[in-house]
């Protein structure tokens, strides 16, 4: 079966002579989808084609029998997705969704969706291969919203393919090895958005810490925080400088903060680089969902500060240490990351596993047959 990945590129391999915005949008503005495309393009090989989500209806019939989508926080009153609803439909061609979820303030709040998104629900459900269950969700949360649509029994919770990306047999081994060193020599943070109001205030003491012990600070989105991680500040306006300035280091001076950036702030082009680049470091703690995941993936231990039901509900799914973000200390130190978040690895083991099948039984009964690389 030729299989049809509709997803943001896997990687861009021209990034190094590239300026940012391309680098941007070819990860589907977010450089963390290079971390999910990346997981899909491995369960789904060899059968697998990427597609963009604009493909055309005779492209994507002419390259596939069957398409894979690569899903995000959609279901939202952020989002009227009507127009990708008719593009779909158009196509016509049978569906899986995988890593579908709903955004919200809390995973209390309700979750209205415009009339366009609650049609591209249902043409999701009702574009399914067969009768078994087509759409894998990121969480409890979002099966909620679905089961209010009456679409729950189309759904699955898999968690994000992300999860699945380390195959090594001494993975939990190694991982929980890293975790009880307990000592922090060199730590990461995944970049927040200095749009992101619930974690502003933790945003420097983070920042500190990465000072203190040599670290990385890894920039994934917006826009504007990718460029100042790759030099490239001056392409924003002096309104967003500043406020990049106050978020990560409002002691320094902008031309301070340009030495600052030099030794600490970077952006990756793919997961794999990214995934190297973390195994130098102890711990990872941020805002950043994929950042943290792609540094457990590696085997360095991680939390992330929760900010909205998406990171909030990926955590729970996954097993994934977090802490929201009003309940951290408002300067956080090193020595509050141990008990701020504490890893079970024995209970992420247990949990993955579970995911694993859950996530290959959605495959398979859509007629997919996993890659060797997600049932090690």
């Amino acid at each position: 079966m030729r299989i049809g990945l509709l997803a943001p590129e896997r990687r861009y391999e021209e990034s190094f002579q590239n300026a940012s915005e391309p680098l941007f949008h070819a990860s589907g503005d977010n450089l963390g989808n290079f971390a999910f495309v990346e997981a899909l393009w491995r369960h789904l090989s060899p059968q697998v084609v990427l597609l963009p989500w604009s493909v055309s209806r005779e492209r994507a019939r002419e390259r596939a029998d069957l398409l894979v989508l690569a899903a995000a926080n959609q279901l939202g009153a952020h989002n009227d997705l009507g127009g990708f609803a008719a593009h779909l439909e158009e196509i016509g061609l049978p569906i899986v969704v995988v890593g579908l979820g709903a955004q919200a303030a809390s995973l209390e709040a309700p979750v209205e969706l415009p009339a366009g998104t609650e049609r591209w629900a249902r043409t999701l459900a009702a574009l399914a291969p067969g009768k078994a269950p087509n759409i894998g969700l990121r969480g409890a949360f979002t099966h909620r919203v679905m089961e209010r649509l009456g679409l729950g029994d189309r759904c699955v919770v898999t968690g994000c393919p992300s999860n699945f990306l380390n195959e090594s047999p001494d993975f939990y081994a190694k991982l929980k090895a890293r975790f009880d060193k307990r000592r922090i020599d060199r730590l990461c943070v995944p970049a927040g958005n200095p749009f992101f109001d619930k974690v502003r205030h933790l945003e420097a003491s983070l920042a500190g810490m990465v000072e203190a012990t040599g670290g990385l600070y890894v920039a994934q989105a917006d826009l504007d925080m990718v460029r100042f991680a790759r030099g490239e500040g001056g392409l924003s306006d002096a309104e967003t400088r500043e406020r990049i300035r106050r978020f990560v280091a409002p002691h320094l001076s902008e031309a301070e903060l340009d030495v600052w950036r030099q030794r600490h702030a970077v952006a990756y082009a793919d997961a794999t680089s990214w995934m190297e680049a973390m195994r130098s470091c102890d711990f990872a703690v941020g805002a950043r969902f994929h950042g943290v995941m792609l540094a457990i993936q590696a085997g360095t231990p991680g939390g992330v500060v929760a900010h909205d039901s998406r990171t909030l509900e990926l955590c729970a799914t996954m097993a994934i240490p977090v802490c929201e973000a009003e309940d951290a200390p408002r300067e956080l130190r090193l020595a509050d990351l141990e008990w701020l978040f504490p890893f079970d690895v024995a209970a992420y083991a247990a949990t993955r596993e579970r995911l694993r099948g859950v996530y290959g039984n959605l495959l398979r009964g859509c007629g997919i047959e996993p890659s060797p690389r997600l049932c090690v």
